[in-house]
């Protein structure tokens, strides 16, 4: 049985122009809110979305920074997961419920630099 998985919102777009062999200028939000991100090339998950039925491939190589607020804390370990799978440039969260707190809100999860030099 074949697995289809979906694109999420402006994953297609990204994924046209990596195949045509651009890549953005700027790291890749990922995000599950429409609001955020708006000035960098994003990808918005909703709520109805599942993590595992989507598409993150074309995010290989590239730096991605999932942003976040608290209550999407549960989906991020599995977001983690599945963009760490592709093999990004470097992953890493921000949660925008922690800078309203004035709490530290950045966590760099991978980057190829730290995996080059160990």
């Amino acid at each position: 049985m074949n697995h289809i998985r979906n694109y999420h919102s402006y994953g297609r777009k990204i994924d046209e122009l990596r195949r045509k062999g651009h890549i953005p200028a700027r790291r890749i939000i990922v995000t599950t809110d429409w609001n955020i991100g708006k000035l960098y090339p994003r990808i918005v998950i909703t709520q109805k979305q599942t993590i595992t039925n989507l598409r993150f491939e074309y995010l290989a190589a590239l730096h991605v920074q999932i942003a976040h607020f608290d209550h999407d804390e549960s989906i991020l370990p599995e977001l983690t997961n599945q963009i760490l799978a592709i093999q990004p440039a470097s992953i890493a969260v921000f949660n925008l419920d922690a800078v309203k707190r004035g709490e530290p809100a950045f966590r760099m999860i991978s980057s190829q630099s730290f995996r080059e030099a160990a």
